[in-house]
Formats: structure tokens, C-alpha cells, sequence
């Protein structure tokens, strides 16, 4: 490849060479996929293949196209998803990976080098274990190179990484290739005029000033004011984050409201037309076409986790390729995925995590305003955040000065974990094996917790027999959902199209609804409900802390789909996204498959079938 890497590049690329594990930590942006592809290139001269791992399937499907593009010999493994799988480079799920060690997958033979993008997703409360696993599990010999944003405790993770799997090079950088200016900023309540109370760029005043009663004429800027500000600047594309999916919708449709007329672009009919060719009428209505094309040739756009993939991908695909002008988005466009715009917008500093509301955190600052500035294309990336008047100005100061978070291990023991160390290990030497994650590492190996939770959860398994039942024992090893230990107690007897749904929705992560189980599969639940109480009490004996309890409100939903096979009938009846009953849909369908494959009950590929025969899996991939 015919570019010039940065210093810390062209270190880490030394490193790899000499065949060192390697830790990255730079801002988003700085190019540490270039890294990655050097490595990639070098390990597979060698004659060995390489799997590369990112946190989320749109990241994967990303970097599937960009190294396809490089001329790699590339597949693709997201679950949903088998592309090319003896590929020479294997983009992955993180998830995908874990379940291959463990499994003792015969292709981690052959493999040189794991890539692992987006490490400081371990700190993740849900799924941050499955990085944790694979830096201890995977065999010693395969290097790895781990990249991610930068992190306050470097160091300390580097140590830990070390004591698992000895030498590994440190690179670390804090500049970024595209210099940053954050402006904090407020506007007149007469004039509209928008100005910086605070700026990285004014060395001069390092905090901010008190507000007194000369600032009471000062309010938070219009979406309008904004609008008019960044065009002012000459600073688009532009991001506008919002934290609610809602607001990002509603804000889009604003912001296309203003703008007089639709820009002429043939570009854009010519590609539409292209990618939606093969859509249904019905479909098309689904997917409210007329309208989203509408704000796209007004040159705004929306992207949440609530849309279908191929309207996702789509817009994607229009920011990056200048499109859009402005888009509205929700952080899940922070996550990695490469959508670099001249500046970003974040409209408030609080945010719902799911379950309280609160200040978003350095990192997740540094992650939203990552996003700021093109290499290659910008002299400077700017940030411009909403000032608050109830946010004590101390909050501002400190998020001014960009030093990021530790990163903090956010380690468990699910059953499925504790199942895979049990089968790998043995249950002594699994008891051992808590001890090498990064949670001990940081708790000084002082903390019992981990050992009693281990200890307990091995206690309800025996008793529930996963010790000696394989496809019970299957089951939890590959899906991780430890709700399915409700339904598996209820598998022998059951076998129903209504019973499989149930059994499907008690483990779907994806976001919860509010739904009412009709009367009439009321005994259906009472069961499950018997069963969950059952292991209850065992989880009670044996002194586990965080007790199962199903949730199975998707049922309903599923259910009213199956029957009726129509889609906007069924989100329009429960009030659901599209996106959200696809995004539960394609999960539902990956997971019955592996229901069908262990326990060969007919229902559960009757019901894949049916989700996967649908626009879920339609995609521009």
C-alpha cells in the first residue's frame, strides 16, 4: 500500500512484524485499521489467516466490504450471516470468536493473528465478558492486536495483558490527524446570535465563566440557530446527536422542513433506484420510502438502531459519499462505524442509559466528537455542544480537558460462562481460571465474589443436570442467554409453535415492550413461571445473587407475526419500530436454527423460516 503512516503506525507496524502481541490506544480516527491491515498482510504472507473481531454485526459488515475491496480473501461470520467462512481474513463478531475457542473450533489452528477492534468494549456491563475470555482462553501462541479508543489506565491493562500472554508493545497516541476544536456554546433570547462561551482553541480562559445577571439573556440554541451556525461555518457534513430516537426522527424532519426546496441530484435517484429495485410495494410502504427519500434530496438524513439494516447501510452509504448534508443520529454511530463529518453537534449532555438519566461520561464524549474532522480532507474537526445552565460548570471544565476514562472490568459469571470453563477445564482448574480476568486483576485478586458466584452457579447447573445433559449443556455454551435455562426445563414436554416463541422471546436482548400474554396462553406462562421459580429457589440454596427472571413480552409480538405473516400490521398493533422487530426477528431466527440443530424440534425451523423469508435479511451486502 502506497501511504504514509504516522509514527505510532509505523511502531506498531514493527511490532507485528517482530511477531509481539500489540496494544493500540489512539483517538478515534487516527487510522488504527491501518495497522490492522498491515498486520493482516503480514500474517497471511506467512501462511497463516487471521480473524478479525469487532463489538457489533453493522462494524463487521463494514469492514467485510473496505478489506474485501483490499483485495483480501474475506468472509464473514455475524451469526446471521456466512460469507466465504474459509477465508484467508475472517471478520467476526467478537461473540463468534468466543464460541469458537471454546468449541475448539479445528480453524483456530490455523490462525496467526487476532485482531480485536474496539477492546474497550470489556468495560460493557451486557457483554464486556467476551472480550475478557478471549484475551485468557484463546491459545497463547496467536498474537493478538488490540485496538482501541484511548483509555485512562493504559498501563494497567497492558499489565494484564502481558501476564496472560507475555510480551506486547504498548503504542499509544494522543494526537489526532485532524486537529479538534470543541466549542461550548449559547445563544441571545433576542437576536438568536449564537457565540462560544468556551473553546479548546482559548488558551486564555481555561474555565468558564459564572453565569450573573448579565447572562440571563442567554438560552440554548434553536435547532434552527444551530442549522443556520454550522452553515454559517462552512462546517458540513454534519452529525447532530441526540439521545432519543424520537428526537432524531423528529428533528430530521425539522431540519428537511427548512430547506426550501430538493437539491437537484440525479446521484441520488440513480442509486436509490439501484438498491430498492428489487422491493415490494408493501415493502416499500414499510419502509416509508416516499418520505425518507424526500429528506435525502433535501440532503438531511436520520440513523438510530430502530431502522431496517438496508435503510441503515443506505444512509450510511449517502453521508460517506456526500449526500447528506446533515445527519441526525443517536450514539450507536459513535460505535466504530467509519463516518467521519466536518463537525458534530450534541444537543444535551444527558442521556437515558436505560436505567437512570445522567451526564454522559469523558469517554463517551471523546467517542461522540471522535467523529469530528476528515483525514485528508479538513485543516480541523469541530465540536459544538449545547451549553446547560443546570450542569455545574466544574462538569464542563473537566470535560474540556479530554482526559478519558479508565477502563473498568465489568466481568461475570454467566451460567454459559461458567459451563464453558467447567467443559474446557474441569471445575477446579475453571475455579483457577477466574482468577486471570481483569476484574480479579483490578480487585487484586482480594475479591471472593467471582469465586463464590462461580461455585454457586456450578451447584444449580448440577442440580439441574447440565453436567450430563449434552444439548442442555450445548444450548447454554453457544447462546450465553441464561433466561433459556427456564425454558429448557420445559423442552421435553413441549414442543408447540406457542411454546417455541416463548421459549425464543425469553431470551432476546433486544430493547422490551410492554405486552399482555392473552388468556389463552396463560397455562403456557403459569409453566414457565413454575420453572422460574424452581430454579429460583435452587439459586436461593446455593447463594446466587443475581436471580433469572424471564421476560418474555416479545412473545405477543412473535406470536401476532407467525400467524398473520404481516409485518406493519403487527408493529403498528404493539407500537414497535421496524428496526426493533427486525433487529428481534433476526435474533429470534439465529437462535431457533440453533434450537433445531441440538434438539431437532421441528417448530423452531418452521418459525426461522418464516422470519428469515421476510424483509429482515434484506440488506446491500
Amino acid at each position: 500500500m502506497s501511504f504514509q503512516l504516522d509514527p505510532f503506525q509505523q511502531t506498531a507496524v514493527t511490532s507485528l512484524l517482530r511477531g509481539l502481541n500489540v496494544l493500540v490506544t489512539a483517538p478515534t480516527g487516527s487510522g488504527k485499521t491501518l495497522i490492522a491491515e498491515k498486520g493482516v498482510e503480514k500474517y497471511i504472507n506467512d501462511g497463516l489467516k487471521v480473524i478479525y473481531t469487532t463489538p457489533i454485526k453493522a462494524l463487521s459488515n463494514q469492514k467485510y466490504h473496505d478489506f474485501k475491496d483490499l483485495g483480501f480473501d474475506t468472509g464473514l461470520l455475524t451469526g446471521d450471516r456466512n460469507e466465504n467462512p474459509n477465508g484467508n481474513l475472517i471478520i467476526a463478531t467478537t461473540e463468534i470468536l468466543r464460541n469458537m475457542i471454546f468449541s475448539d473450533d479445528i480453524r483456530i489452528r490455523d490462525i496467526g493473528l487476532v485482531v480485536l477492534d474496539e477492546v474497550h468494549y470489556l468495560a460493557d456491563k451486557e457483554r464486556g465478558a467476551t472480550w475478557e475470555e478471549i484475551i485468557i482462553h484463546l491459545p497463547k501462541e496467536i498474537k493478538i492486536l488490540a485496538l482501541s479508543a484511548t483509555i485512562g489506565n493504559e498501563n494497567e491493562f497492558l499489565n494484564w495483558i502481558v501476564s496472560l500472554r507475555g510480551p506486547t508493545e504498548l503504542i499509544k497516541s494522543k494526537i489526532r490527524p485532524v486537529p479538534l476544536e470543541i466549542s461550548l456554546i449559547t445563544s441571545t433570547k433576542d437576536d438568536h446570535k449564537i457565540s462560544s462561551i468556551k473553546s479548546t482553541e482559548d488558551r486564555k480562559n481555561k474555565k468558564i465563566f459564572k453565569f450573573d445577571k448579565k447572562y440571563k439573556r442567554f438560552k440554548k440554541p434553536t435547532l434552527t440557530d444551530q442549522l443556520d451556525y454550522i452553515n454559517e461555518k462552512k462546517a458540513t457534513p454534519s452529525i447532530a446527536f441526540f439521545f432519543s430516537r424520537d428526537k432524531v426522527e423528529s428533528k430530521a424532519r425539522f431540519a428537511a422542513n427548512l430547506v426550501n426546496k430538493n437539491k437537484d441530484n440525479h446521484g441520488l435517484k440513480i442509486l436509490f433506484q439501484t438498491v430498492f429495485n428489487d422491493i415490494t410495494a408493501e415493502e416499500y410502504q414499510l419502509l416509508n420510502l416516499d418520505e425518507l427519500y424526500w429528506m435525502w434530496s433535501r440532503k438531511i438524513g436520520f440513523h438510530h438502531a430502530g431502522l431496517a439494516p438496508i435503510i441503515k447501510e443506505f444512509v450510511e452509504h449517502l453521508f460517506l459519499n456526500k449526500y447528506i448534508d446533515v445527519l441526525f443520529a443517536t450514539e450507536t454511530l459513535s460505535l466504530g462505524i467509519n463516518m467521519p463529518a466536518k463537525s458534530i453537534m450534541i444537543d444535551s449532555a444527558f442521556k437515558f442509559d436505560g436505567v437512570r438519566t445522567r451526564l454522559i461520561s469523558k469517554s463517551e464524549f471523546l467517542q461522540l466528537t471522535g467523529r469530528a474532522g476528515r483525514r485528508g480532507i479538513d485543516n480541523k474537526g469541530f465540536a459544538y455542544i449545547n451549553y446547560d445552565r443546570r450542569i455545574e460548570n466544574n462538569w464542563y471544565n473537566d470535560l474540556f480537558n479530554l482526559k478519558p476514562n479508565n477502563l473498568m472490568s465489568s466481568y461475570s459469571n454467566s451460567y454459559g460462562s461458567v459451563l464453558n470453563l467447567c467443559n474446557k477445564y474441569g471445575e477446579e482448574k475453571g475455579l483457577k481460571m477466574i482468577k486471570k480476568s481483569f476484574y480479579s486483576y483490578q480487585n487484586k485478586l482480594n475479591d471472593k465474589t467471582l469465586d463464590s458466584n462461580f461455585k454457586s452457579k456450578v451447584e444449580v447447573l448440577k442440580n439441574l443436570n447440565y453436567f450430563t445433559d449434552t444439548k442442555k449443556n450445548k444450548l447454554i455454551t453457544e447462546t450465553h442467554r441464561d433466561n433459556f435455562l427456564v425454558g429448557v426445563e420445559l423442552l421435553e414436554n413441549h414442543s408447540s409453535q406457542e411454546f417455541c416463541l416463548m421459549f425464543l422471546s425469553s431470551g432476546i436482548s433486544t430493547l422490551k415492550y410492554e405486552t399482555s400474554i392473552h388468556e389463552k396462553y396463560s397455562d403456557l406462562y403459569t409453566q414457565f413461571l413454575i420453572a422460574q421459580e424452581k430454579i429460583n429457589i435452587l439459586e436461593n440454596n446455593h447463594g446466587v445473587k443475581k436471580k433469572i427472571n424471564v421476560d418474555i413480552s416479545w412473545f405477543s409480538i412473535f406470536n401476532e407475526f407467525i400467524n398473520s405473516g404481516n409485518i406493519e400490521y403487527t408493529i403498528n398493533k404493539f407500537d414497535i419500530t421496524l428496526g426493533d422487530f427486525i433487529k428481534a426477528s433476526r435474533e429470534a431466527a439465529e437462535i431457533s436454527q440453533k434450537v433445531y440443530t441440538i434438539y431437532k424440534i421441528e417448530n423452531f425451523n418452521t418459525i426461522s423460516q418464516k422470519f428469515i423469508n421476510t424483509i429482515i435479511q434484506k440488506t446491500m451486502l
